[in-house]
C-alpha cells in the first residue's frame, strides 16, 4: 500500500492564491502607531544617526522641532513627510556650503533618518489614505537621502493608479521614480491601460504599450499577455477574438515560446467560441493545444483545462467529437485515482454543463437525463443545478426525436377507445393529449420518452419543480415518485428570459400550436420575466412552420407577435442583432405567403426594403480597417507579426439586415403560381440582386481597405506612452 501510495499520489496542484494570514486592519493600526512615533521622534529631535546630529548642531542650521501642525489636524504621515523634507533641505544646504569651501570631493552617504520598516509603515499609511502624491514625495525623499528604494514600495504606489485606470498618472510616476521598468512594472503599465479601456472596446492603448516594450527588447511577462488576451476574448466582436489568437501566436514568436497552464486553458476554452461564424467550435485546434500541453510540454492540466477541452469538443455538435468529449470525461475521472481511489479531478458544474452541450446538440436525451440525475443526487456543492443546467436540459428535449411514429402503429380492433390509434396525420398528436391535464401523472422513468406526449409531460414536471422550489408557484402538485424526490435541488435556478425561451422551444417542437400559443402569453406573466427579441423570433418561426390545418390560427398568432415585435424594434433599448431582425421579418413574410396573403407579403417586403436599404450595406463609413489588423509582412512592427487568422476568416458581423433569394423563394413561387404578377416577380429579382451586389461591393472594399490613421496612431499622438520618448 505504501508503494502504490507513492506511485499513484496525485501531483500537487499549483496554488495561485497565496494565503495571506496578515490581518489588514491590525496591520494598518500598527502602521499608524509606528508613523505617529516617528513623527514624535522627529519633532523632539531624536535621530538614529549620531553623525548627522553632530553635523547639524555644529553648523546650527536646523531646529530639532519640525512639526507642521500645532493642533494635530495634519495626518501623521504628512507630518513625517514635511519634517523629513525640511531636514533634508537643511542637510543639502549644509553639504553645498561644505562642498564650496572644501577642495576634496566627498561621497554622498545614506542618511538613515528612518529605518526601512518605518519607511514602509509611513508609506502604507499614506497609500491607505489614497494619497498617491504624498507617497511619491516620500519615495523621492528616500532617494534624496541616498537610500536604496525597494521595488515593492514603488509598485505599491503604481497599484493605486492601476486600480483607478489612470494610465497618465501611472506613466508620470513611472518616469520620475524608475529609470528602467522592471518586469512587474511593465506588467502593471499594460494593466493600467487595460483597466482604462471599457469592457466592450478593443484595448488599443494597451496593445500599443505592449508592442512598444517588445520593440525595446524588454517584453512584458507572460501574465501580461494572458490579461490582454482575456480582455480581447471578452469583447463580443469577431475582430477582437481574431486579434486574441494573433497575439497568442505573436507572443510565442517574440517573447514566450511555451505558454503556461493558465494560458493554455484560456486558449482551449476560446476554441469553444471561435471568431468564425461558420463554426460552433473548433475542436481540432483545442485537441492540438491539449496534446501540445500535456504530451509535448508535459504540463499537468487543471480541472479548468479538462473542462475547457471537453466543452470545445462537445459544443461542435459532431458525433465524433461529442464522443471524444465523453471519453475525455471518463479519462478525467477514472485515469487519475490514487491508491485509495480518490479522484484527482473532481467534476464540477462546468464539467456537467459541457457534457450537456454535447448531449443536446446530438439529441441524446438519455445522456442528458442521466447527467441531470447525477447532479441532483450529488452531495457536492460545486455541482448545484442552476439556470444554465436546466436550459441545456430543455434544449435536449427540444432536439430529441421520439422513436414512436403514429403512422407505423398497428390498429388493434378493440371496443375500448384507448386502444384505437389514428393512422391519419402522422406525427401529429391531438391537442387534448398534448396539453397536460390535471389527472395526468407524469413521471421520470429509466426509459426515455417514446412519444411527444411523454416528452411534454417530463418537461412540464421539470418546469413545475423549478417553479415550486423557486417560490414562483406553491400550488403546483408534484409526483413524489420521480427521480427528483429531494427538495431544494432547483432552488438556485434563476428564472431568466433565456430559460423561458428554452422551455418554450420544447413546446414548439413537440406540442401543437393552440396550447403553445396560450402558454407563450401566460408563462412570461406568471414568472414575471420580460420577453426579448429571441422570444418573438422563435415563436414567429414556429408559426411559419405550422401545418396546413393550423395555418389560420398561426396567422392570427403571428400578427399578434409581430405587433409586439414592432414595439420592441422601434424602442431604443437593448440593441437587436441584424440577423435576428432578418429572421423575424423572414418568418412573418413566409407566414403571409403560405396563407395566400400575397398583397400583404409584397407590402411587407417593400416596407422592409425601405427600412433596411441595400445602400446601407456599402456605406464607406461602415468599412473600417484598424492598423492593428494590418497584414503586411514585416519583421519589426507595432502589431502582431505572426497571425493565426486571415482577413477572409474574420466574419463581418456589422452587415445591416438584408434578404437573399433563399428567403424570398417561397414568395416567388407563389407569385408565379398565382399568375399575372410579373411586376412583383421582377421586383423580387431586383431586390435580391441589389442586396447581392451591395454585399459584393462591401467585400471588395473590405479586402482593398488600407489602415489609415487608426487607433494605434491616435494613441501615439495623444501621448499615451510618453515614457518611451524620454
Amino acid at each position: 500500500m505504501t508503494f502504490y501510495m507513492d506511485v499513484l499520489a496525485h501531483p500537487e496542484q499549483e496554488n495561485t492564491l497565496r494565503d495571506n494570514n496578515v490581518d489588514l486592519e491590525s496591520q494598518h493600526q500598527k502602521d499608524l502607531d509606528v508613523t505617529e512615533s516617528v513623527a514624535l521622534r522627529l519633532r523632539d529631535g531624536v535621530y538614529h544617526s549620531s553623525r548627522l546630529t553632530a553635523t547639524l548642531r555644529e553648523h546650527s542650521q536646523v531646529s530639532t522641532h519640525a512639526e507642521t501642525s500645532e493642533d494635530g489636524a495634519t495626518p501623521a504621515y504628512q507630518r513625517v513627510v514635511n519634517q523629513v523634507q525640511q531636514i533634508l533641505s537643511e542637510v543639502e544646504r549644509v553639504n553645498s556650503t561644505i562642498a564650496s569651501t572644501s577642495v576634496e570631493s566627498s561621497t554622498a552617504l545614506p542618511m538613515p533618518l528612518l529605518s526601512m520598516e518605518e519607511w514602509g509603515s509611513v508609506l502604507r499609511s499614506t497609500l491607505h489614505s489614497g494619497d498617491a502624491q504624498t507617497a511619491e514625495t516620500l519615495i523621492e525623499l528616500m532617494k534624496r537621502g541616498h537610500l536604496d528604494v525597494p521595488e515593492d514600495y514603488v509598485n505599491s504606489i503604481l497599484q493605486l493608479y492601476v486600480r483607478d485606470g489612470n494610465y497618465v498618472a501611472f506613466e508620470s510616476c513611472l518616469g520620475r521614480l524608475v529609470a528602467s521598468p522592471s518586469e512587474q512594472q511593465r506588467h502593471l503599465h499594460v494593466k493600467a491601460h487595460l483597466n482604462a479601456t471599457p469592457s466592450q472596446s478593443l484595448p488599443s492603448s494597451a496593445l500599443s504599450t505592449l508592442h512598444a516594450y517588445e520593440l525595446q527588447s524588454i517584453p512584458p511577462p507572460m501574465k501580461t499577455y494572458t490579461n490582454t488576451i482575456r480582455h480581447l476574448l471578452s469583447v463580443p466582436n469577431s475582430v477582437s477574438k481574431a486579434q486574441a489568437w494573433d497575439l497568442f501566436s505573436h507572443m510565442r514568436y517574440v517573447a514566450h515560446p511555451t505558454p503556461d497552464a493558465f494560458l493554455y486553458t484560456q486558449m482551449i476554452r476560446a476554441c469553444a467560441s471561435p471568431f468564425a461564424a461558420s463554426r460552433s467550435s473548433d475542436p481540432e485546434r483545442a485537441l492540438d493545444l491539449w496534446t501540445e500541453m500535456t504530451i509535448d510540454n508535459r504540463i499537468p492540466p487543471s480541472s479548468g483545462t479538462w473542462n475547457a477541452v471537453i466543452l470545445a469538443c462537445a459544443r461542435s455538435g459532431r458525433k465524433t467529437y461529442v464522443s471524444e468529449a465523453f471519453r475525455l470525461a471518463r479519462e478525467m475521472l477514472d485515469s487519475h485515482r490514487d491508491a485509495h481511489g480518490s479522484l484527482a479531478y473532481t467534476p464540477d458544474r462546468e464539467t456537467f454543463c459541457a457534457l450537456l452541450e454535447g448531449a443536446k446538440r446530438t439529441g441524446d436525451l438519455a445522456r442528458a437525463r442521466w447527467i441531470l440525475a447525477e447532479m441532483v443526487r450529488s452531495r457536492n456543492t460545486n455541482v448545484e443545478v442552476n439556470e444554465e443546467v436546466v436550459m441545456h436540459v430543455f434544449h435536449a428535449y427540444a432536439s430529441y426525436r421520439p422513436p414512436f411514429k403514429r403512422s407505423l402503429a398497428r390498429v388493434v380492433e378493440d371496443e375500448s377507445p384507448s386502444a384505437h390509434v389514428e393512422a391519419s396525420n402522422p406525427d401529429q398528436t391531438p391537442d387534448e393529449n398534448l396539453s397536460i391535464a390535471s389527472n395526468s401523472t407524469p413521471a421520470f422513468t429509466q426509459v426515455p420518452p417514446q412519444t411527444s406526449t411523454e416528452v411534454i409531460s417530463e418537461v412540464e414536471l421539470l418546469f413545475n419543480r423549478v417553479l415550486r422550489e423557486t417560490g414562483v408557484r406553491s400550488d403546483v402538485s408534484l409526483d413524489e415518485d420521480d427521480v427528483f424526490q429531494e427538495n431544494g435541488k432547483f432552488s438556485s435556478v434563476k428564472l431568466t428570459t433565456r430559460l423561458i425561451n428554452s422551455y418554450l422551444s420544447t413546446h414548439y417542437i413537440h406540442n401543437s400550436l393552440a396550447p403553445t400559443r396560450d402558454l407563450f402569453w401566460n408563462v412570461f406573466e406568471t414568472t414575471s420575466v420580460e420577453r426579448d427579441s429571441r422570444s418573438y423570433m422563435e415563436a414567429l418561426e414556429r408559426c411559419a412552420n405550422a401545418r396546413k390545418p393550423d395555418r389560420g390560427l398561426a396567422l392570427s398568432f403571428a400578427e399578434e407577435l409581430f405587433s409586439k415585435w414592432r414595439e420592441l424594434e422601434d424602442t431604443n433599448g437593448k440593441p437587436i442583432s441584424p440577423r435576428t431582425r432578418e429572421r423575424v421579418h423572414i418568418a412573418y413574410l413566409k407566414m403571409l405567403t403560405i396563407t395566400e396573403n400575397l398583397d400583404r407579403a409584397m407590402s411587407h417586403l417593400q416596407s422592409f426594403v425601405k427600412r433596411y436599404p441595400a445602400s446601407a450595406i456599402r456605406e464607406p463609413q461602415s468599412i473600417v480597417k484598424l492598423s492593428m489588423r494590418a497584414t503586411r509582412t514585416s519583421l519589426v512592427a507595432n502589431r502582431p507579426l505572426v497571425r493565426l487568422s486571415t482577413l477572409s476568416e474574420v466574419p463581418d458581423v456589422d452587415v445591416p439586415s438584408l434578404l437573399t433569394w433563399k428567403d424570398l423563394e417561397v414568395l416567388h413561387h407563389r407569385l408565379v403560381a398565382a399568375g399575372r404578377r410579373e411586376k412583383d416577380i421582377a421586383y423580387i429579382k431586383y431586390i435580391c440582386k441589389s442586396y447581392e451586389w451591395a454585399l459584393r461591393v462591401r467585400r471588395d472594399e473590405t479586402m482593398r481597405a488600407k489602415p489609415g490613421r487608426g487607433e494605434m496612431e491616435k494613441v501615439q499622438d495623444n501621448g499615451i506612452t510618453p515614457i518611451f520618448d524620454q
